[in-house]
């Protein structure tokens, strides 16, 4: 039977690909295993998922690709971003503010199993592994780059290019070069740069010389690519997480193996000793934190794309925070077998490896922070405790989506839709209602600090840094509460539901955040969501918002 809704369409899709990526299990992908793999999902056809619908491909919502993408990204991050997501950010100017000619090249390349790669300028607050750049110079009446990269992801196989490059009159351009046309010797491809982490990752240099570049090469307005890339920055920031949700259940869900595997050689063992109960139950909160706050982002690119900005940035900085302290915890779960990279748990490792890695992006924290610092001041004035909340299908996931509007994707949004879940959802009753008062303090006290920041005060100090993790974790928090309101109203008897988890996801934001909360959760409601964890584990089920149904391996 057809699915008539993008929805039905996604999962359909989402349990092909787990299917058919089963064999591979979770461990290492190296040499020929990751070839097998990669041919895997061209045989699914999975550059079409980058393509929107209405260039041939399967591209509805753009939640649904950070959905899309899970089954592979949980086996192998090098597989599930580097041959796969990093296509589509590849891709995003084009979709942005591309013309047809743009649109229609680049998805005729992508549905016939291409790769497209992005080569990104230099930028404030940028790491060094992205520090390079390439530059287009005029003579002659002609255009020429020049210049090389020693890090572009995908440099060696990719047809297509996407160059960021600066000018001598100090703009940028976005480029659009298809590497099969270019005359000889002016795309020079360097060594491959090797990673720690992502080893299965082909990054590597390229190197311009007087590559003649022509008028139709340019996306987007002239003299605008450095706009544009910082639009389209807002829409990495909103997938992103996503890709490190999967890696942090293959994480957990090793653990959790772990666990059950060894139960019957110690007596207190994690699932009968209390920390190690709290250690795999606070693995779980943070999934579903971190899975609500990207939900937020994503699905606000279609929704509220001039208001998106703060929460895309705030999902990108805090996730990967989130995630990379839960693996540290759980890593104690496991002992020594933590330091087996061939053992039954090694995945364990290596996903613990690449998600720092993988979490510093383009530019890294440094950059988000800035996002965030750039704009919580005007926030503060002009949108916290005034604006209402958002519409229910930002949090609602099973409802369908408009089609999304990149080019109307602003950089720096004039109002927060996430935060005035919070105001919204002020009458919930007992320890809950509770929390979110403390939470709703928080918010008031981060308004009056950040409405008397004006720009000549020095944006990037430390004390103001440390307020933008607040906002983070408050906005997280509040992503969280509209997730479980929205399942409440909507879904009741389901999981998500159950304010079992909101309220253990409220105390754990409010303890980071030193807030002056309730007592710890009581025992039933950990002992609710420990079962959870179980459960998901025994019925194999993801450990996400969406409890989406694993093959075994």
């Amino acid at each position: 039977m057809r699915a008539t809704t993008a929805e039905g369409r996604l999962r359909i899709r989402t349990d092909e690909l787990e299917r058919a990526l089963a064999p591979l299990g979770t461990g290492a992908l190296k040499g020929e295993s990751l070839a097998r793999a990669e041919r895997l999902l061209d045989d699914h056809e999975f550059g079409a998922e980058f393509v929107p619908v209405e260039y041939g491909g399967r591209l509805e919502r753009i939640d649904g690709l950070g959905r899309v993408v899970r089954p592979a990204c949980r086996r192998d991050l090098s597989l599930g971003f580097g041959y796969g997501l990093n296509c589509y950010f590849a891709a995003t100017p084009v979709w942005t503010a591309g013309d047809a000619a743009q649109r229609e090249w680049t998805a005729a390349l992508l549905l016939g199993g291409g790769r497209i790669a992005v080569a990104r300028p230099a930028v404030a607050h940028a790491n060094d592994f992205v520090r390079d750049e390439f530059a287009l110079v005029k003579g002659d009446g002609r255009r020429r780059l020049d210049g090389a990269k020693t890090a572009v992801l995908n440099y060696a196989r990719a047809r297509g290019l996407t160059v960021i490059a600066g000018t001598e009159d100090g703009t940028h351009e976005v480029l659009l070069i298809d590497r099969e046309i270019l005359p000889e010797g002016s795309l020079r491809t360097l060594h491959r740069y090797r990673t720690v982490g992502l080893d299965g990752c082909e990054f590597g240099g390229l190197e311009f010389s007087g590559c003649p570049v022509p008028d139709e090469a340019v996306v987007g307005e002239a003299g605008q690519g450095m706009g544009l890339a910082v639009r389209c920055s807002v829409v990495t920031r909103a997938l992103l997480p996503s890709v490190l949700i999967a890696a942090a259940d293959t994480v957990l869900r090793t653990a959790i193996r772990f666990a059950v595997e060894t139960r019957g050689e110690d007596p207190y063992g994690p699932l009968k000793s209390t920390y190690g109960r709290e250690v795999l139950t606070g693995a779980l909160l943070d999934l579903l934190i971190s899975d609500s706050i990207a939900l937020a982002a994503a699905r606000g690119l279609h929704l509220l794309p001039d208001r998106v900005s703060a929460c895309a940035a705030a999902a990108a900085y805090t996730v990967p925070k989130l995630l990379q302290d839960s693996a540290h915890d759980l890593s104690t779960v496991l002992g020594e077998a933590y330091f087996d990279a061939k053992g039954p748990y090694g995945a364990f490792g290596r996903m613990a490896r690449d998600l720092p890695l993988l979490a510093q992006g383009h530019a890294g924290t440094a950059a988000r922070q800035a996002m965030l610092v750039a704009q919580l001041p005007q926030l503060a004035r002009e949108s916290w405790l005034v604006d209402d909340a958002p519409p229910a299908t930002l949090l609602r996931p099973w409802e369908d989506l408009p089609p999304a509007d990149l080019g109307a994707v602003t950089p720096a949004g004039t109002s927060d839709p996430i935060v005035p879940i919070l105001g919204a959802c002020s009458g919930v009753g007992g320890e809950l209602g509770e929390l979110v008062t403390a939470f709703l303090g928080e918010l008031r006290t981060l308004r009056g600090r950040f409405a008397k920041i004006t720009p000549g005060d020095g944006l990037s100090t430390p004390d103001t840094l440390a307020l933008t993790d607040r906002y983070a974790l408050v906005c997280a928090a509040a992503a969280s509460l509209g997730v479980w309101r929205e399942h409440r109203d909507a879904r009741p008897g389901t999981f998500l539901a159950d304010p079992a988890w909101i309220t253990g996801a409220l105390h754990r934001l409010g303890a980071l955040l030193g807030l002056d909360i309730p007592k710890a959760p009581q025992e039933a409601l950990e002992g609710r969501l420990f079962d959870a964890v179980l459960e998901r584990y025994e019925q194999h089920r993801s450990y996400d918002l969406y409890e989406t149904d694993l093959a075994e391996s």
